[in-house]
């Protein structure tokens, strides 16, 4: 697909100052943000398609759609919808015409996460209480195991005697199919990074309510550092015991250096394997260039079962800069938040949608691709820039 300046991602400086960005970005937000029925959602996109709710993508895009926005009420009835869906410790990954379907393993991880965010930003301990039956029955469900059905077979989650989650192949975000069912391009089967990673975070916020949550989260610190870490690499594997590929340097092991799960000196080190192989001016490419099962372009005009083979195999992600930043300031780089988010911003104040893809290539010149207007894609940006202060 031919590259134009329309379409390009610009990474020459630009002046902050004389573009509406806060209301710009703001706009876009609301794009995503729903009433039907009497009812709130997120739908993951707002022009093309995805547009309906997935749980994953709602919990991840919620703080930037809602709580940086001080839209606490619409937040909490959002919470309160998904909390009667739970089902056997697992909060739903799609609701598309009144038809549920539970097929993920991080949706309820997320969730969790989303919560912890609402109470940063509103301090309603009140919520958090009327929550604690389903975080406990989600925790409870993950330890001693429960299960969705996909393409008629039983996909089961458990806690393994380290204390580390197993989930099933195709069960997180990085679930393209494109061959048919059940092939899924990558499987990520067996101990997943940031799930693993999200489940001690997790662990660790329940344990402040509750007590009897402390040694176990001890025991997912101490059994996460001697696994996943790679000592080769000097960063973490992105899945063990189980996907043959979990040695790809992936983005998703990002999301362990934002608590206290790692030392000081292997977050520093993520950080700077992630700069180093992923990171460009569209998102975090999601393999290294350096892997033989690199894909650098995404080619939206091309059947689904070729575009789908770059899709988590080096394609950027812009939502992923949230986590990347999150992470610069866990090691005192903050100061590179502004230049980092730059591209995006730009191309989000020029661009004729005024919002943000789903995708960008990984190779320059970083075309994007998937849907025009993503709702995660706005919503860590727009949550970065407001939290730190960038604007």
């Amino acid at each position: 697909m031919a590259a134009n300046q329309e379409t390009i991602l610009k990474i020459d400086e630009f002046s902050w100052d004389k573009y509406p960005v806060l209301d710009t970005l703001r706009n876009a937000a609301n794009m995503f943000v729903k009433n039907a029925n009497g009812e709130v959602q997120i739908w993951a996109a707002s022009r093309d398609w995805f547009m309906h709710e997935y749980g994953r993508d709602t919990f991840i895009s919620l703080p930037g759609l809602l709580l940086v926005n001080g839209r606490f009420d619409e937040a909490k009835s959002i919470f309160r919808r998904f909390a009667k869906l739970e089902n056997n410790g697992l909060i739903p990954n799609t609701i598309q015409n009144n038809n549920v379907e539970y097929n993920s393993a991080d949706a309820s991880m997320w969730f969790f996460q989303a919560l912890k965010s609402y109470l940063k930003y509103t301090s309603d301990v009140e919520l958090i209480r009327d929550m604690l039956p389903v975080v406990r029955r989600i925790v409870g469900s993950y330890k001693h195991g429960t299960s969705y059905e996909r393409y008629g077979r039983e996909l089961k989650i458990r806690m393994d005697e380290d204390g580390l989650i197993i989930s099933p192949e195709q069960g997180t975000w990085m679930d393209a199919d494109c061959f048919g069912k059940c092939k899924p391009i990558t499987p990520r089967n067996g101990k997943v990074v940031e799930i693993n990673a999200l489940w001690y975070d997790n662990l660790r916020f329940l344990s402040i309510l509750d007590k009897d949550y402390v040694s176990l989260a001890d025991q997912v610190k101490k059994s996460f550092n001697k696994k996943f870490w790679n000592k080769s690499q000097k960063c973490l594997y992105d899945v063990i015991e189980g996907d043959p590929h979990g040695n790809a340097i992936r983005p998703n092991m990002l999301f362990a250096v934002c608590s206290d799960l790692l030392s000081k000196v292997k977050q520093k080190a993520v950080v700077k394997k992630v700069t180093e192989e992923l990171l460009t001016p569209g998102g975090l490419r999601t393999l290294s260039p350096k892997d033989s099962y690199y894909i650098g372009t995404y080619d939206t005009s091309l059947p689904v079962e070729q575009k789908d083979l770059a899709y988590h195999q080096g394609t950027a992600w812009p939502w992923l800069m949230g986590a990347y930043c999150d992470a610069l300031v866990k090691v005192g780089k903050e100061k590179n938040i502004k230049k980092t988010v730059g591209p995006l911003v730009r191309f989000c104040l020029e661009s004729k949608y005024k919002s943000l893809p789903e995708v960008f290539s990984g190779d320059s010149p970083h075309e994007p691709g998937g849907t025009t207007s993503q709702a995660w894609s706005v919503a860590e940006i727009l949550r970065v820039i407001v939290e730190n202060k960038v604007v």
